[in-house]
């Protein structure tokens, strides 16, 4: 049983990995094709950072790094080219 919750849980990870790659990679594709403002950008990654900055995740590092993570790839999607 504790291999099962361990699956689910790397599963989990994975899908969550998946998702934000997918959403910063369409992010990106938008605003270089001009259809997203980095205003536009700005607002998709606050309301992304939103759930991960609850006091409840404050000493998690797994949420941590996923921050950091999020941190650095919207940075890519509104440097300037």
């Amino acid at each position: 049983m504790p291999e099962q919750v361990s699956y689910l849980i790397e599963a989990l990870e994975a899908s969550d990995v998946s998702a934000i790659n997918g959403i910063v990679a369409l992010a990106n594709i938008l605003h270089r094709r001009g259809l997203l403002s980095a205003a536009e950008a700005s607002a998709m990654y606050q309301s992304m950072s939103l759930p991960l900055g609850l006091a409840r995740h404050a000493e998690n590092p797994a949420v941590q790094e996923l921050q950091l993570n999020l941190d650095r790839l919207f940075a890519e999607v509104v440097a300037p080219d």
